[in-house]
């Protein structure tokens, strides 16, 4: 379950979707070419702006519009051994619930989860089950992501005294406020812990910008992958009235 806040054309409303809700409001926003980010707890957000008529004639005013979904249960911090657990789960359309010494373990076609780690991964709602097979919940699988596409930006080096071998060191040799022969670089990294991103920008503003895309399309193409073929809900309405006008309006 998660805690659903719209930010929609009359205010803020405030909410909870199921998981099937959640991920009908995900592959809504990709179809739309929505701006979808997930959160290491699980969560998401889906922004985009509306260009409505301003009270001026001819004129355009931006809107910016969101949809927050914030899990219940967060997926808190996922270890290298959880991760590994959580992908045998992910990868093995035979994953179930057994019996084994009379405790619950999660066991697949060639691989077993010992009783402790099962009551764990269920405990913290990581793993549900549908039908007779155990999958990952919504939260557990966007929180991996997330989690595995953790970015930065560093900090400008700003004003600094070129060494004697730069060839750009005589460059501001009259610059006022004691920074006379000193150089300024305002460029900043911009790094994802998966390593396909690693890039530069002018400045800070710009390389935040290179990981918030990057993020973006690590989103809509899971999405895309993963979640585009669960259907919708015959009757998808939330708390604001009906997604269909939380995500036009």
């Amino acid at each position: 379950m998660f805690r659903e806040t719209v930010q929609h054309s009359t205010g803020v409303t405030e909410g909870t979707a199921s998981e099937r809700h959640a991920t009908m409001l995900l592959t809504s926003a990709v179809r739309r070419g929505y701006d979808v980010e997930f959160t290491p707890a699980g969560g998401a957000l889906i922004t985009w702006t509306r260009h409505l008529f301003g009270a001026v004639e001819n004129s355009v005013v931006r809107a910016e519009r969101s949809i927050s979904l914030e899990p219940l249960m967060p997926v808190g911090a996922l270890s290298a051994t959880t991760r590994l657990d959580l992908d045998l789960v992910a990868g093995d359309r035979h994953a179930r619930y057994a019996v084994k010494d009379g405790r619950r373990v999660i066991a697949g076609l060639l691989w077993e989860i010992p009783a402790f780690t099962t009551a764990r991964l269920r405990a913290r709602g990581l793993v549900v089950e549908d039908g007779e097979r155990l999958r990952l919940s919504l939260t557990a699988r966007l929180g991996l992501l997330a989690q595995q596409h953790r970015t930065r930006t560093t900090a400008p080096q700003g004003w600094y005294r070129p060494s004697a071998g730069d060839p750009y060191g005589a460059a501001g040799l009259n610059r006022p406020g004691g920074r006379a022969g000193m150089l300024r670089d305002g460029s900043s990294s911009a790094t994802c812990a998966c390593g396909a991103l690693s890039g530069w920008g002018g400045d800070r503003d710009e390389a935040r910008r290179l990981t918030r895309d990057h993020r973006r399309a690590v989103a809509a193409s899971f999405i895309a992958e993963h979640l585009a073929h669960v259907p919708a809900p015959a009757a998808a309405r939330c708390d604001c009235g009906g997604c269909a006008e939380c995500m036009t309006g």
